[in-house]
């Protein structure tokens, strides 16, 4: 069996998944909270945005509630 088309490429999807959801929603995510001046923007940026579209939402939440 072949690691990367093992589990019909899991591997390959969650890399991809990774590659282009968490540089763009983690930018995004620090760039919105260093706007707001919120805590810890870098470390936000990363954990959020390696949740992806959760983070975003997660984070979206909470500053929607902030307000």
């Amino acid at each position: 069996m072949d690691l990367l088309t093992a589990y019909n490429g899991l591997l390959i999807r969650v890399g991809l998944y990774l590659l282009i959801f968490w540089p763009t929603i983690g930018y995004y995510v620090y760039s919105d909270a260093e706007k707001r001046e919120l805590r810890n923007p870098q470390l936000r940026g990363i954990v959020l945005g390696f949740l992806g579209i959760l983070g975003l939402l997660i984070h979206l939440g909470m500053v929607q509630r902030q307000d």
